[in-house]
């Protein structure tokens, strides 16, 4: 009876249920950066083993040589992940040309990997690619799923349409738009032991688990409400019939425009983006341009379809932040309770730009609430998708994603 009773004390402490780690790693050399960064997110976990591992890099690192390094260290793992504008974790909160990796080990969940290609030909061909390979390889039995895409060769949101177009269009997807440290140049995509660009990977899951996702921005709207008269894909010509950017001329002046021709993402925009409101739902969408043009067009990195009402939408510090620690409530809500497991953030880098060196702040109010032992990994991205709105599944600029794993 003596070792029945051990057997079963044996058995409960060997399974695993679902556990998380997370490792950063960071200087100079790709390959050491991605190696030693998931040993020590698998340090973390039972047996040192991981049944997934989520990578979140700057594009200042050789993307190749910090795979090679990932892969290296954990060859039999399903890898899944995307280059950055910033990194972001439980262990070094809000970082910079570095690496986050997070390994996910679970003897009661599934995860299954996939993969589009060519967004820019056909983006929402390239959805339909990704999410058909995740159905596929779960038998039909995926329940949920993170998606990690590019949005500067192509159209983000054709790319949501073809994963949705599979998987139902109230199918519970989450996911961020790759970056590249504001370059606006080239992102990419991890998938096992491959770097793609131009593409869209993605995680299903299967088994038992609770998983739920906030998308949460905290700008309110000023000014008057102006009607989209001249649109095509992502680039915006008129408001009211005006050139678009007269828009922020109006509330600034002539001299202020010029921020908006300067760089990309420029502190103007930041500051106030543009709020497109769904008539359907009392909700409102941010859109942020990237690019002025000499026409005063903008381009955004998501279109503003004709006909939209928009107004410009304010924020500061303060509401900012408030909204962090109020959106990671509403993850504990729905998760009836329970304590996550993982928490993954796909944060906008508008936010950051804006927050500043109170970046590490948004970050550590995240952690307060689920509390500290709670592994956390994300990344700063262009955009963020999740948070069904109708019949709607929005894509977002601007805002706060946080997605919590529990048994």
């Amino acid at each position: 009876m003596r070792f029945i009773f051990l057997g079963i004390i044996r058995a409960i402490l060997e399974c695993i249920m679902i556990d998380a780690s997370v490792g950063v790693g960071g200087g100079t050399d790709a390959y050491r950066a991605g190696r030693d960064a998931t040993v020590a997110a698998l340090a973390g976990l039972p047996n040192n083993k991981a049944n997934v591992v989520f990578v979140f890099a700057s594009v200042a690192f050789d993307q190749d040589k910090l795979i090679e390094g990932v892969v290296e260290a954990t060859p039999d793992s399903l890898i899944i992940g995307c280059s950055t504008a910033g990194e972001i974790s439980s262990e070094g909160f809000a970082m910079e040309k570095g690496v986050v990796v997070m390994g996910i080990a679970s003897d009661q969940m599934e995860f299954f990997g996939g993969l589009g290609h060519h967004v820019l030909w056909n983006p929402k061909q390239a959805g339909e690619e990704c999410a058909n390979t995740i159905q596929y390889a779960s038998h039909g039995h995926v329940q949920t799923a993170l998606f990690f895409l590019d949005i500067i060769s192509g159209n983000g949101e054709k790319t949501l349409g073809g994963i949705l177009n599979h998987l139902g269009q109230d199918f519970p997807i989450w996911g961020g738009g790759a970056a590249d440290d504001l370059l606006f140049f080239e992102t990419y995509q991890y998938l096992n032991d491959k770097v793609y660009s131009g593409s869209v990977v993605g995680v299903g899951m299967s088994g038992e688990f609770t998983a739920a996702g906030v998308v949460m921005h905290g700008f309110l709207p000023i000014g008057v409400e102006r009607h989209v008269t001249k649109a095509e894909g992502n680039t915006l010509y008129e408001l009211d019939g005006k050139p678009a950017a007269s828009i922020y001329e109006e509330y600034f002046g002539e001299a202020h425009i010029s921020d908006l021709h300067e760089g990309l993402l420029p502190s103007l925009a930041v500051s106030y983006p543009l709020g497109v409101f769904l008539p359907e739902s009392n909700e409102v969408m941010l859109r942020n341009p990237v690019f002025v043009d000499q026409k005063w067009a903008m381009t955004f990195t998501a279109s503003i379809p004709e006909g939209s009402e928009v107004r410009l939408m304010i924020s500061d510090t303060e509401h900012n932040l408030e909204v962090a620690e109020l959106a990671a409530r509403k993850v504990l809500e729905q998760l009836n309770g329970k304590k996550p497991k993982a928490v993954i953030i796909m944060n906008s880098v508008a936010r950051k730009k804006m927050l500043g060196p109170r970046a590490d702040e948004e970050i550590a109010i995240i952690q307060k609430v689920f509390g500290r032992d709670v592994p956390m990994a994300g990344f700063y991205n262009y955009a963020q998708i999740g948070g069904q709105i109708g019949t709607r599944m929005p894509f977002h600029n601007g805002s706060l994603l946080i997605w919590a794993l529990a048994e």
